[in-house]
């Protein structure tokens, strides 16, 4: 809310199944609250394809994370992502050329968050005017960071596995 997107007819979309805890019970609140926040419940895998390629942003404000595979999926598709300074999200954001879409906010401060999201929005906003070349750089992007991963993942085990030379 601190954003203020809506104003400029952008909504945030939550995304998972809530559970029937306090925490969840707060999120429906808050979303009661504001019209242009959604709730999608549980998200298919196509369902989830279609939101990396139609969303301005992620953003992934967790506490705590495991490793952080939509956070990693965002990057290999070239979509800016605003997360929370959890390890596995700096991890990410030091591989490859990540760093140029992994941006950093500071978990517990809702004004760096909501800063950032306007950074983001102003900064990605030009690709409302060309969803459908933005989908396929994605996803072009997506195939080719997805094949460098696989390459060099073989490469690793292959050194694993293949016996030394004994001088």
């Amino acid at each position: 809310s601190e954003s203020n997107l809506l104003d400029q007819g952008i909504e945030l979309c939550i995304t998972g199944k809530l559970k029937k805890d306090l925490y969840s019970n707060q999120v429906r609140e808050i979303v009661t609250k504001h019209p242009g926040i959604l709730l999608t419940g549980y998200v298919s895998e196509n369902e989830k394809l279609d939101l990396y390629l139609n969303a301005i942003a992620l953003l992934s404000p967790s506490l705590v994370e495991g490793f952080g595979i939509p956070v990693l999926d965002s990057a290999c598709l070239g979509m800016h992502a605003l997360v929370s300074d959890s390890d596995s999200h700096l991890e990410i954001q030091s591989i490859d050329d990540f760093n140029k879409y992994i941006h950093i906010a500071q978990t517990l401060d809702s004004l760096d968050w909501a800063l950032g999201i306007q950074a983001l929005v102003f900064q990605q906003k030009k690709l409302c005017y060309t969803p459908s070349q933005e989908r396929v750089r994605r996803l072009t992007r997506y195939n080719k960071k997805s094949s460098d991963i696989l390459k060099e993942f073989y490469t690793q085990i292959n050194k694993l596995i293949t016996p030394r030379k004994v001088d």
